[in-house]
């Protein structure tokens, strides 16, 4: 009898404790992977074709150890008073709420499109981002509309690709 309880006990599955421990209680960000996607809206300040737009925005970041972030975003917009549709494209990084971006930008509408670069400088709390851009156009079809300056907002929802394990 004692001999059949023995065996039961070995063919019996046994838990593992080593799964059960808890974690250690932490605070703050873990480092993953997000794809962010959203709208934006603003206006066009420092332009002849002075006017709203709306558009999109998709970003590909990674949130760091200590607020710290870093990735690549893409634009694209209509800007009502230019009658033209505005392309951005570039690296991103920032720390905590502050963070600034910069690249390529393009403008469509015109008899050619005309191309550039641009620079941004943003506070973002939660999934609400305020910015202020400026873009050059080095070959615009006419001098008084190279320079733009823009204030808008965004908002964007991130959505984790990889990490957090």
């Amino acid at each position: 009898m004692r001999l059949l309880a023995f065996a039961l006990v070995l063919l019996a599955p046994a838990t593992a404790l080593a799964d059960e421990t808890p974690q250690p209680f932490s605070i703050g960000t873990k480092p993953a992977w997000y794809v962010l996607a959203g709208v934006t809206t603003g206006a066009s300040l420092v332009a002849t074709d002075r006017g709203g737009y709306v558009g999109g925005e998709l970003s590909v970041a990674r949130l760091g150890q200590g607020g710290r972030y870093f990735g690549f975003y893409g634009d694209g917009y209509h800007d009502v008073g230019a009658g033209r549709t505005y392309a951005t494209l570039g690296p991103e990084i920032g720390w905590k709420f502050l963070g600034i971006d910069a690249g390529a930008a393009s403008r469509f509408g015109a008899r050619r499109p005309e191309w550039g670069a641009t620079g941004r400088l943003f506070l973002s709390v939660g999934v609400v981002t305020v910015y202020g851009r400026y873009a050059y156009f080095v070959d615009s079809l006419g001098r008084d509309n190279d320079h733009v300056v823009q204030v808008g907002a965004l908002v964007k929802i991130p959505v984790k690709i990889w990490g957090l394990e």
